[in-house]
């Protein structure tokens, strides 16, 4: 009897043994495979996207920058959500996505920091997160990833924000931003634009998110710094216009 329970302990024991090595193999595979799935080369466009800070806090209160008040600091305004390389799957590139938003920031100078501080919800959790689930996949550094990204934020809002709070209250369409974009940077870069709604409870849908539709992140980088949105708009590809219309909060 006593050897009997000996050889069903070293077959318990070798059992554990080999599943824990099959398990250990499969998250090393999957991890593998989050992190080399994209290559910065496959980009072949890029995603600017701002959003609506009222809107942020009325469909999603308890983001940080909501619940520290940092959103409503900032007043009707639009903040920098990112910059995604294309197509969405690029994401996490040489990074496990499990373990991205647990490593320590990219390190930046205090001038960036503190000019990301200024146009993000919360600079400290944002972009961090930005930076590991997008900006690896850029091609750039973090340094010339966050620096493309404000210069073209602060181009875009400037626009934006007047259009955005002449709509409180009220509903706004695509057809409207399209075309006080073209107004703006140039006929023809309003295609380049499309709204996100999101339904805000008993509200109905708000325009939540404007996205621009850029070249590849790589491309709006040079030695004299990010082009004029203008330009940028004009190279990126046309897109759909998204939701026609939502109200403005």
């Amino acid at each position: 009897m006593t050897s009997r329970r000996r050889d069903f302990g070293l077959w318990a024991g070798l059992v554990v043994v080999v599943v824990v090595g099959l398990v250990a193999i499969a998250i090393f595979v999957r991890d593998r495979s989050v992190s080399t799935r994209s290559s910065r080369a496959d980009s072949d466009s890029s995603v600017l996207a701002l959003t609506w800070g009222p809107s942020l806090c009325q469909v999603q209160a308890a983001v940080r920058g909501c619940q520290n008040g940092n959103v409503a600091k900032m007043g009707p305004s639009f903040v920098l959500h990112g910059l995604w390389p294309q197509p969405s799957t690029m994401r996490y590139c040489g990074v496990p996505e499990a373990a991205a938003d647990r490593r320590s920031p990219p390190e930046l100078p205090p001038q960036l920091r503190a000019r990301l501080a200024a146009i993000m919800s919360d600079s400290t959790s944002m972009a961090p997160h930005e930076w590991f689930a997008h900006g690896t996949c850029s091609g750039v550094s973090p340094n010339e990833y966050f620096s493309i990204a404000a210069a073209l934020s602060d181009d875009a809002v400037a626009v934006l924000d007047r259009v955005f709070n002449d709509a409180r209250g009220r509903r706004l369409s695509s057809r409207t931003v399209r075309q006080a974009v073209d107004a703006a940077f140039g006929d023809g870069t309003g295609n380049r634009v499309s709204l996100t709604c999101r339904p805000a409870g008993t509200n109905g849908d708000v325009v939540y998110e404007v996205r621009l539709s850029l070249p590849a992140v790589v491309s709006l980088h040079s030695s004299g710094g990010p082009p004029a949105l203008s330009d940028a708009l004009a190279s990126g590809p046309v897109v759909q216009p998204g939701c026609g219309q939502g109200r403005v909060p």
